[in-house]
Protein backbone atom coordinates (compact mmCIF):
# COMPACT_ATOMS: atom_id res chain seq x y z
CA UNK A 1 0.00 0.00 0.00
CA UNK A 2 1.38 3.40 -0.99
CA UNK A 3 -0.11 6.63 0.33
CA UNK A 4 1.27 10.08 0.96
CA UNK A 5 0.71 11.86 4.24
CA UNK A 6 0.53 15.65 3.62
CA UNK A 7 2.22 17.69 6.30
CA UNK A 8 1.70 21.37 7.01
CA UNK A 9 4.51 23.69 6.01
CA UNK A 10 3.87 25.87 9.05
CA UNK A 11 6.68 25.88 11.59
CA UNK A 12 6.92 27.56 14.92
CA UNK A 13 10.56 28.37 15.76
CA UNK A 14 11.18 29.04 19.45
CA UNK A 15 14.24 31.15 20.32
CA UNK A 16 14.39 29.62 23.81
CA UNK A 17 16.19 26.25 23.81
CA UNK A 18 14.16 23.33 25.06
CA UNK A 19 15.57 21.58 28.15
CA UNK A 20 14.60 18.23 26.61
CA UNK A 21 17.52 16.51 24.94
CA UNK A 22 16.21 13.25 23.50
CA UNK A 23 13.85 10.27 23.85
CA UNK A 24 15.11 7.93 26.56
CA UNK A 25 12.47 5.23 26.75
CA UNK A 26 8.91 4.03 26.64
CA UNK A 27 6.62 1.87 28.80
CA UNK A 28 3.91 -0.30 27.19
CA UNK A 29 1.02 -2.17 28.77
CA UNK A 30 0.65 -5.83 27.83
CA UNK A 31 -1.91 -8.39 28.99
CA UNK A 32 0.46 -11.39 28.94
CA UNK A 33 4.05 -10.68 29.93
CA UNK A 34 5.63 -14.00 28.82
CA UNK A 35 4.12 -13.59 25.35
CA UNK A 36 5.38 -9.98 25.24
CA UNK A 37 8.87 -11.11 26.24
CA UNK A 38 8.92 -13.63 23.40
CA UNK A 39 7.70 -11.08 20.85
CA UNK A 40 10.18 -8.33 21.71
CA UNK A 41 13.07 -10.79 22.03
CA UNK A 42 12.36 -12.71 18.82
CA UNK A 43 10.93 -10.07 16.49
CA UNK A 44 12.87 -7.01 17.71
CA UNK A 45 15.93 -8.84 19.07
CA UNK A 46 16.12 -6.66 22.18
CA UNK A 47 18.34 -7.56 25.15
CA UNK A 48 16.54 -8.12 28.46
CA UNK A 49 17.96 -5.87 31.18
CA UNK A 50 15.59 -6.55 34.06
CA UNK A 51 12.67 -8.88 34.77
CA UNK A 52 10.59 -8.45 37.92
CA UNK A 53 8.06 -11.26 38.19
CA UNK A 54 6.47 -9.83 41.35
CA UNK A 55 5.76 -6.44 39.73
CA UNK A 56 5.10 -8.01 36.31
CA UNK A 57 7.54 -5.73 34.53
CA UNK A 58 10.42 -6.29 32.13
CA UNK A 59 12.89 -3.76 30.72
CA UNK A 60 14.83 -4.16 27.48
CA UNK A 61 17.97 -2.37 26.30
CA UNK A 62 17.30 -0.76 22.91
CA UNK A 63 20.72 0.90 22.63
CA UNK A 64 23.12 2.50 25.17
CA UNK A 65 20.74 5.43 25.83
CA UNK A 66 17.23 4.01 25.28
CA UNK A 67 15.06 1.37 26.95
CA UNK A 68 11.68 -0.27 26.36
CA UNK A 69 9.69 -1.43 29.41
CA UNK A 70 6.75 -3.85 29.35
CA UNK A 71 4.20 -3.96 32.16
CA UNK A 72 1.34 -6.35 32.80
CA UNK A 73 -1.06 -4.41 35.02
CA UNK A 74 -2.12 -5.96 38.32
CA UNK A 75 -5.10 -4.51 40.21
CA UNK A 76 -4.00 -1.78 42.66
CA UNK A 77 -0.34 -2.47 41.95
CA UNK A 78 1.79 0.33 40.52
CA UNK A 79 4.21 -0.50 37.73
CA UNK A 80 6.91 1.25 39.81
CA UNK A 81 6.51 1.99 43.56
CA UNK A 82 7.91 5.52 43.29
CA UNK A 83 5.30 6.35 40.61
CA UNK A 84 2.38 5.11 42.72
CA UNK A 85 1.28 8.65 43.80
CA UNK A 86 0.85 9.57 40.12
CA UNK A 87 -1.25 6.49 39.27
CA UNK A 88 1.09 5.93 36.34
CA UNK A 89 0.29 3.40 33.67
CA UNK A 90 1.72 2.36 30.37
CA UNK A 91 -0.02 2.94 27.08
CA UNK A 92 -3.05 0.71 26.56
CA UNK A 93 -2.81 1.30 22.78
CA UNK A 94 0.07 3.30 21.39
CA UNK A 95 1.78 4.17 18.15
CA UNK A 96 5.55 4.46 18.24
CA UNK A 97 8.36 4.15 15.71
CA UNK A 98 11.78 2.56 15.39
CA UNK A 99 14.79 3.82 13.45
CA UNK A 100 16.30 1.56 10.81
CA UNK A 101 18.69 2.16 7.96
CA UNK A 102 16.83 2.66 4.66
CA UNK A 103 18.72 -0.22 3.07
CA UNK A 104 17.28 -2.53 5.77
CA UNK A 105 13.60 -1.85 5.01
CA UNK A 106 13.30 -4.60 2.39
CA UNK A 107 14.99 -7.13 4.67
CA UNK A 108 12.71 -5.99 7.52
CA UNK A 109 9.60 -6.76 5.44
CA UNK A 110 10.95 -10.24 4.77
CA UNK A 111 11.61 -10.76 8.49
CA UNK A 112 8.04 -9.71 9.31
CA UNK A 113 6.79 -12.20 6.72
CA UNK A 114 8.87 -14.96 8.33
CA UNK A 115 7.24 -14.18 11.69
CA UNK A 116 3.78 -14.26 10.09
CA UNK A 117 3.14 -10.57 10.78
CA UNK A 118 1.08 -8.43 8.43
CA UNK A 119 2.58 -5.05 7.48
CA UNK A 120 1.70 -1.94 5.50
CA UNK A 121 4.14 0.26 3.60
CA UNK A 122 3.42 3.99 3.18
CA UNK A 123 5.44 6.68 1.43
CA UNK A 124 5.54 9.74 3.69
CA UNK A 125 7.87 11.67 1.40
CA UNK A 126 7.62 13.41 -1.95
CA UNK A 127 8.10 12.22 -5.55
CA UNK A 128 11.52 13.86 -5.52
CA UNK A 129 12.54 12.28 -2.22
CA UNK A 130 10.54 9.24 -1.09
CA UNK A 131 10.38 8.43 2.62
CA UNK A 132 9.05 4.91 3.12
CA UNK A 133 7.72 3.56 6.41
CA UNK A 134 6.56 0.06 7.33
CA UNK A 135 3.77 -0.38 9.91
CA UNK A 136 2.75 -3.48 11.86
CA UNK A 137 1.17 -4.42 15.21
CA UNK A 138 2.46 -6.26 18.24
CA UNK A 139 0.17 -8.89 19.85
CA UNK A 140 -1.28 -6.27 22.24
CA UNK A 141 -2.57 -3.67 19.80
CA UNK A 142 0.41 -1.33 19.84
CA UNK A 143 1.21 0.06 16.38
CA UNK A 144 4.91 -0.13 15.47
CA UNK A 145 6.60 1.70 12.64
CA UNK A 146 9.95 1.13 10.95
CA UNK A 147 11.30 4.43 9.58
CA UNK A 148 14.45 4.71 7.52
CA UNK A 149 16.99 7.29 8.78
CA UNK A 150 20.04 8.72 7.04
CA UNK A 151 22.93 8.38 9.48
CA UNK A 152 24.81 11.11 7.57
CA UNK A 153 21.97 13.65 7.89
CA UNK A 154 23.20 16.79 9.72
CA UNK A 155 19.99 16.95 11.81
CA UNK A 156 21.32 14.66 14.53
CA UNK A 157 19.69 14.01 17.93
CA UNK A 158 21.66 14.42 21.14
CA UNK A 159 22.38 10.69 21.15
CA UNK A 160 22.62 9.64 17.47
CA UNK A 161 21.48 6.18 16.38
CA UNK A 162 24.18 3.71 15.45
CA UNK A 163 23.82 0.29 13.79
CA UNK A 164 23.18 -2.49 16.31
CA UNK A 165 23.89 -6.17 15.68
CA UNK A 166 20.65 -8.14 16.04
CA UNK A 167 20.01 -11.87 15.55
CA UNK A 168 19.30 -12.87 11.95
CA UNK A 169 15.63 -13.53 12.81
CA UNK A 170 15.14 -10.05 14.34
CA UNK A 171 14.45 -6.63 12.88
CA UNK A 172 17.60 -4.46 12.54
CA UNK A 173 16.27 -1.59 14.69
CA UNK A 174 18.74 1.03 15.93
CA UNK A 175 16.60 3.07 18.30
CA UNK A 176 13.24 4.53 19.23
CA UNK A 177 12.24 7.31 16.82
CA UNK A 178 8.89 8.73 17.94
CA UNK A 179 5.92 8.36 20.26
CA UNK A 180 2.36 9.44 19.35
CA UNK A 181 -0.01 10.35 22.20
CA UNK A 182 -3.71 11.20 22.13
CA UNK A 183 -5.12 14.31 23.84
CA UNK A 184 -8.83 15.02 24.19
CA UNK A 185 -8.35 18.79 24.56
CA UNK A 186 -6.05 19.50 21.64
CA UNK A 187 -5.94 23.28 22.08
CA UNK A 188 -5.00 23.10 25.75
CA UNK A 189 -2.37 20.46 24.99
CA UNK A 190 -0.73 22.60 22.32
CA UNK A 191 -0.26 25.43 24.83
CA UNK A 192 0.60 23.27 27.85
CA UNK A 193 3.31 21.00 26.46
CA UNK A 194 5.76 23.81 25.58
CA UNK A 195 4.89 25.83 28.70
CA UNK A 196 4.80 23.08 31.32
CA UNK A 197 7.54 20.77 30.04
CA UNK A 198 9.53 22.72 27.46
CA UNK A 199 8.71 20.60 24.41
CA UNK A 200 9.92 22.25 21.19
CA UNK A 201 6.79 22.89 19.08
CA UNK A 202 7.80 22.25 15.45
CA UNK A 203 4.62 22.26 13.35
CA UNK A 204 1.08 20.97 12.97
CA UNK A 205 -1.05 19.66 10.15
CA UNK A 206 -3.57 21.93 8.49
CA UNK A 207 -6.31 19.35 7.97
CA UNK A 208 -6.43 17.67 11.39
CA UNK A 209 -5.48 18.15 15.04
CA UNK A 210 -1.95 16.81 14.86
CA UNK A 211 1.00 18.66 16.42
CA UNK A 212 4.66 17.69 16.22
CA UNK A 213 7.28 18.39 18.89
CA UNK A 214 11.02 17.89 18.38
CA UNK A 215 12.68 15.98 21.23
CA UNK A 216 15.72 18.21 21.22
CA UNK A 217 16.80 21.77 22.01
CA UNK A 218 15.13 23.40 18.97
CA UNK A 219 12.17 22.65 16.70
CA UNK A 220 13.21 21.12 13.40
CA UNK A 221 11.34 19.78 10.37
CA UNK A 222 10.57 16.08 10.37
CA UNK A 223 10.80 13.51 7.61
CA UNK A 224 13.06 12.47 4.75
CA UNK A 225 15.71 10.66 6.71
CA UNK A 226 16.39 12.83 9.74
CA UNK A 227 17.65 10.79 12.73
CA UNK A 228 15.90 13.20 15.16
CA UNK A 229 13.34 11.93 17.70
CA UNK A 230 9.77 13.23 17.98
CA UNK A 231 6.65 13.49 20.09
CA UNK A 232 3.41 13.56 18.09
CA UNK A 233 0.29 14.80 19.88
CA UNK A 234 -3.16 14.41 18.33
CA UNK A 235 -6.83 14.10 19.12
CA UNK A 236 -8.07 10.52 19.66
CA UNK A 237 -8.40 9.04 16.19
CA UNK A 238 -7.61 6.07 14.03
CA UNK A 239 -6.37 7.06 10.60
CA UNK A 240 -2.95 6.55 9.11
CA UNK A 241 -2.29 2.80 8.88
CA UNK A 242 -4.80 2.25 11.72
CA UNK A 243 -2.43 3.88 14.22
CA UNK A 244 -3.71 4.30 17.78
CA UNK A 245 -2.86 7.21 20.05
CA UNK A 246 -2.27 6.07 23.62
CA UNK A 247 -5.10 6.60 26.11
CA UNK A 248 -2.39 7.04 28.71
CA UNK A 249 1.35 6.63 28.44
CA UNK A 250 4.53 6.72 30.45
CA UNK A 251 7.26 8.31 28.35
CA UNK A 252 10.81 8.93 29.54
CA UNK A 253 12.65 12.07 28.48
CA UNK A 254 15.04 14.57 30.13
CA UNK A 255 14.73 16.98 33.13
CA UNK A 256 12.61 20.15 33.62
CA UNK A 257 11.60 20.64 37.26
CA UNK A 258 11.02 24.40 37.54
CA UNK A 259 8.43 24.49 34.76
CA UNK A 260 6.48 21.66 36.38
CA UNK A 261 6.48 23.36 39.78
CA UNK A 262 5.33 26.64 38.23
CA UNK A 263 2.54 24.80 36.43
CA UNK A 264 1.47 23.14 39.68
CA UNK A 265 1.36 19.64 38.18
CA UNK A 266 1.49 16.53 40.40
CA UNK A 267 4.99 15.10 40.33
CA UNK A 268 7.52 13.00 42.22
CA UNK A 269 11.28 13.55 42.32
CA UNK A 270 13.57 10.74 43.41
CA UNK A 271 17.21 10.06 42.65
CA UNK A 272 17.35 12.77 40.00
CA UNK A 273 14.36 11.29 38.15
CA UNK A 274 11.34 13.59 37.77
CA UNK A 275 7.95 12.05 36.94
CA UNK A 276 4.94 14.25 36.14
CA UNK A 277 1.29 13.38 35.56
CA UNK A 278 -0.20 15.40 32.73
CA UNK A 279 -3.84 16.54 33.14
CA UNK A 280 -4.81 14.07 30.38
CA UNK A 281 -3.30 11.13 32.28
CA UNK A 282 0.00 10.69 30.43
CA UNK A 283 3.03 10.42 32.70
CA UNK A 284 6.25 12.03 31.48
CA UNK A 285 9.48 11.00 33.17
CA UNK A 286 12.49 13.29 32.86
CA UNK A 287 15.95 11.79 33.40
CA UNK A 288 19.40 13.35 33.81
CA UNK A 289 21.40 13.06 30.62
CA UNK A 290 23.70 10.03 30.67
CA UNK A 291 27.40 10.77 30.70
Amino acid sequence: MQRRWPLSRRRYPDPIPSPILDLAGLTLEVNHLPRALRFYKQVLGLDLLEYDEERSTATFQVNPTQTLTLWQPVTRQANAPRLAPLRARGASHLHYAWQVQPADLERSKAILDEHGLSWTEIDLGTPERPDHSVYFFDPFGHSLELRGVDLADPRQPTFPPTPVTRPAHALPVMGLREVALAFGDYGAMKERLPRAYGFAFAKEQEDRDFAQFTLGPFPEPDGNGTPRRWLYAWDPQVELADMFGGDHALVQLDEVLNRVRTEGLPHVLEGGRLAVRDPEGHVFEFLPAPR
